[in-house]
């Protein structure tokens, strides 16, 4: 039991005792910039602590001067005097009240910003496996604790300690002999205090985990709600969560056995600390050596204390789960993302634009090859299509021209320049891409459209809608080119949102085109409108086109076979038919589908 005891309060790795670099950063960067508004509160919070003091030195006189001396004429005085220091006492809290909270919302609405520009900058990856429940975390559960420690917790500690310090000064004042009785509880209350917190400390690290896999389950939970729906998988997903907050009752319930002992054990130090007081004071009174007022003062003074030790001793969890708060939050603040601007970075001219990816390896996993030694070369202005199995490698030659990853050997070039050598934001204004799996923001259509040219007019957004196929559609809508698509296009078909993509890649007018499968969530009709309106919009673009509906690129300049994360074949259609390897079986199998679907179309004709 002594080892354990022993271990607590040594620490061991998942129990360290924060730095004091920690407080003074956690001071530095959240309440440094709103020191005003912090020293106003802290200000007019210690005096109000000042107040309740003054207050108990005229419970004092009360006795002394007015019932002792029977002075009852003091009464009157006193009594001004008492509402006097409590209509100060509650004028100082109330501009405490508003000076910390002035200080709170500006700190939270500045640490957010921090974080959102932080979680915008930070690579593709960090958002798979937990990352976004932890990203939503650092917002709620970190970022409050944090804000809390600063607007909240520090200034109840200053006032609770200058509360505790006038207490005690009083009590010295009053009764210095007695004084010297509670000395020798001081360590009682103060070794089991630090067991304690060394003991929430580690439980306050466990729950961050926890928190992280609540957020995760919760946000995959209302993106996959359809999903679940359809497979009946209610039950089972509410009973994946309910472990999670089993787990999170488990820990919370130890936190607050483990600082419910607190309680109890200082309310004994206090009463024992009462009882020596009384028993000694009234001795003192007794032989003369002590007024009654003196006591009297000296048991408020110590009454008054009561609380604010008693607040103080649990003040200590929260700045703890506080400043482990700023200890996650400050590591994912500093962390940098791998794929940034390298030094001397330079500015990707709009241009004609020609590609090359040269000997380029890469995996997501180590051990796991995705792409092998693939070297393609596209002239500007020219189309390549990208053909094969799915999970060959296709859409991931788009992440390593967008420089979402970055090749673990070789080099992606445009212009003859490697990539890496321009600056992500002019590298990524130069491409545009139309997916299978479209994203569109709660905002309006004509907002999503644009969203790749903000500057752009009304005219210029319907251009765009209208080379896409998408005017008819938008213009049955009440509010047309200003109805709300809803949370990731919610409101729209597929097709519908797709088109919409497809106006904002045509408005964006990027020298790049990446097309993958754009017109795959079209009808027939549809895509044919759409396969014009693309030829248009490939025209002088260097354009990338994956594609499993290999009649759509049957004009391609460059057909690639990719499968297993090599080019297996590459030349145009007729030259890839011509050899009658891997692409001429694909085309043979889709275009016999196709006439059985025609020919079964012109029987049910007839």
């Amino acid at each position: 039991m002594l080892k354990k005891i022993k271990k607590i309060i040594r620490g061991d790795k998942n129990n360290q005792p924060i730095k004091w670099s920690l407080y003074l950063r956690v001071w530095r960067e959240i309440g440094l910039p709103y020191w005003k508004w912090l020293a106003a509160g802290i200000i007019f919070t210690v005096a109000a602590a000042s107040a309740e003091g003054y207050a108990i030195t005229i419970a004092k006189r009360i006795v002394d001067e007015t019932f002792i001396a029977k002075n009852m004429d003091s009464l009157y005085i006193i009594g001004l005097q008492i509402i006097a220091v409590y209509g100060a006492k509650g004028i100082c809290t109330f501009i405490k009240t508003l000076a910390m909270a002035k200080a709170g919302l500006l700190a939270s609405a500045n640490l957010q910003r921090r974080i959102y520009r932080h979680v915008v900058r930070m690579n593709i990856s960090t958002f798979y496996g937990d990352g976004i429940g932890k990203c939503l975390n650092y917002f709620g559960v970190q970022a409050a604790a944090v804000l809390n420690l600063v607007t909240g917790t520090i200034v109840r500690l200053i006032q609770n300690v200058a509360t505790i310090l006038i207490s005690l000064g009083l009590m010295v004042w009053f009764a210095p002999q007695l004084c010297i009785l509670l000395l020798f509880l001081a360590p009682a209350i103060m070794i089991p205090t630090l067991l304690i917190m060394r003991l929430k400390r580690r439980l306050s690290r466990e729950s961050f985990g926890i928190a992280n896999n609540v957020s995760q389950h919760l946000n995959q939970t209302l993106h996959g709600i359809k999903t679940i729906q359809a497979f009946a998988n209610e039950e089972s997903e509410t009973e994946k969560f309910n472990c999670i907050l089993n787990s999170s009752v488990a820990n919370s319930l130890k936190s607050t056995k483990i600082g419910a002992l607190r309680s109890p054990l200082l309310e004994l130090m206090i009463s024992i600390g009462l009882c020596l007081a009384m028993i000694v004071g009234g001795l003192l009174i007794s032989n003369d050596m002590m007024t009654l007022g003196n006591f009297v003062g000296f048991l408020l003074a110590l009454s008054a204390a009561y609380r604010p030790v008693k607040s103080v001793t649990g003040t200590g969890d929260t700045i703890q789960h506080g400043l482990l708060a700023a200890e996650v939050l400050f590591n994912f603040l500093d962390s940098k993302p791998s794929i940034q601007d390298t030094p001397n970075a330079k500015a990707l001219e709009s241009e004609p634009m020609s590609v090359a990816f040269e000997n380029v390896d890469f995996e997501y996993n180590p051990g796991e090859p995705v792409l092998r030694d693939i070297n393609l070369d596209v002239p500007a202005g020219k189309i390549c299509a990208l053909v094969g199995p799915s999970g060959g490698g296709k859409t991931t030659m788009f992440n390593l021209l967008e420089r979402f990853y970055e090749p673990q050997h070789g080099h992606v070039k445009i212009n003859d320049t490697d990539i890496r050598k321009f600056t992500l934001e002019s590298l990524r204004n130069n491409i545009a891409e139309v997916s299978q799996d479209v994203f569109l923001f709660n905002a309006t259509i004509e907002e999503n459209i644009k969203y790749g040219l903000p500057n752009a007019t009304r005219d210029q957004v319907i251009a765009a809608a209208r080379a896409a196929n998408a005017h008819d559609f938008i213009s049955k809508f009440p509010c047309g080119y200003d109805t709300c698509v809803g949370e990731g296009g919610a409101l729209l078909s597929g097709g519908q949102k797709q088109r919409i993509a497809i106006a904002r890649a045509i408005l964006k007018d990027a020298p790049i085109l990446l097309l993958d499968e754009a017109t795959s969530a079209l009808d027939t009709q549809s895509e044919k409108l759409i396969q014009s309106a693309l030829k248009d919009l490939m025209r002088g673009r260097t354009t990338f086109v994956i594609a499993h509906r290999l009649s759509t690129i049957l004009d391609a300049d460059i057909i690639c076979v990719i499968k297993d994360g090599r080019i297996i074949e590459r030349g145009t259609d007729a030259e890839l038919v011509a050899i009658g390897g891997e692409y001429k079986k694909l085309r043979d199998i889709q275009f016999k589908m196709s006439e059985k679907k025609e020919t079964k179309k012109t029987k049910n004709t007839k």
